[in-house]
């Protein structure tokens, strides 16, 4: 069975033989069963060095830390002027100029490969208008809320028309971010993501699965209330860095509804290097998380983890070793369970 077949009956409950695991989802290498593809956005600002991203966004990037950055500047200032932001041409051939190799290689090696896009919605908005302004704008402007949050989407709806057109079932996911979590709530109330985000990540997500493509979404915070809404909608694949937020039991109510993808906890295990507990953790995650059917991806810890979470770099081989013995796909395929 290959990495493509793996992941693919991982995500759709189809009993894998084994737990699948990314590989680097900050920039392309081939160490998993995923292999990331990126348009071409210019500098890899994400990665640390900090600079203006394509949308005119500045990152910067504190001595103390090694991660990517915060934007430092607002580009829209009055929301209603939302329509003088210039969207990046996504039907640029050359923002795809170097896919070609890429591709061939992953298919050589029969990879799932995944384009990763930047952000979606939320985190757009509040990029270009600020988090504080676009926070207030979702309760009293929701109606030009709307129209900018569907001025900025049009990017990857264009996205997602390109592959289709040009790469037509060569990549087979489509993964944004937008962290839509505190540590204990949703960033807005449920009702206002009812009414302004979640018709749009239909469409958005409807589109990915007609161009043949599963949607990833990376969230970090607590999300509890939104999660329901997103598996509505046909998100495929949840990303979550810090899962005892939740905390972890209560993950439990959407499994075999979606499929997570996920190491430890990012902000409390993993920094703490403590291996008894980071056993311990991925064994309920493992539990409460993964369907007999499928449903679970481990996030195979990187280089973007190491530097910009504090963990040490020993720790991810350890975690990637205990999901190795821990396998429960791989244990449930020798015990000689078959499809159903």
């Amino acid at each position: 069975m290959t990495s493509r077949e793996l992941v693919k009956q991982t995500i759709h409950f189809q009993r894998p033989a084994r737990l699948p695991f990314t590989g680097m989802m900050a920039n392309t290498e081939f160490s998993g069963d995923t292999v990331a593809i990126f348009p071409d956005m210019g500098p890899k600002w994400w990665l640390g060095g900090g600079g203006k991203d394509e949308w005119g966004c500045l990152w910067e990037v504190s001595e103390e830390h090694s991660d990517m950055g915060q934007v430092k500047n607002i580009v829209l200032e009055i929301l209603d002027k939302y329509a003088e932001i210039t969207v990046p041409d996504a039907l640029n051939p050359e923002r795809y100029a170097h896919w070609e190799e890429i591709l061939q290689k992953a298919e050589v090696e029969d990879k799932y490969v995944v384009c990763c896009n930047g952000s979606y919605l939320f985190e757009r908005a509040h990029f270009l208008h600020g988090f504080e302004a676009t926070l207030m704008d979702l309760m009293l402007e929701p109606e030009i809320m709307e129209k900018f949050l569907r001025h900025i989407v049009d990017y990857h709806f264009k996205t997602v028309q390109y592959i289709n057109d040009n790469f037509p079932g060569r990549v087979h996911g489509y993964r944004g971010t937008d962290d839509w979590g505190t540590q204990t709530a949703a960033l807005i109330p449920p009702h206002s993501f009812v009414e302004l985000f979640k018709p749009l990540y239909n469409e958005l997500f409807a589109a990915i699965h007609a161009a043949g493509m599963d949607a990833w979404m990376h969230s970090c915070g607590q999300i509890m209330d939104i999660i329901p809404h997103l598996i509505e909608v046909g998100l495929d694949v949840i990303n979550i860095m810090q899962p005892n937020v939740f905390p972890i039991e209560r993950l439990a109510a959407f499994k075999g509804r979606i499929c997570f993808e996920i190491g430890a906890d990012a902000q409390r295990t993993l920094p703490s290097g403590d291996k008894e507990l980071l056993t311990a953790e991925i064994e309920k995650l493992l539990d409460c998380c993964c369907a007999d059917k499928g449903g679970f991806i481990e996030m195979q810890l990187s280089k973007m983890n190491y530097d910009g979470d504090g963990i040490a770099a020993d720790i991810g081989a350890f975690c990637h070793q205990e999901y190795r013995r821990l396998d429960p796909f791989k244990k449930n395929a020798e015990r000689g369970i078959e499809n159903l």
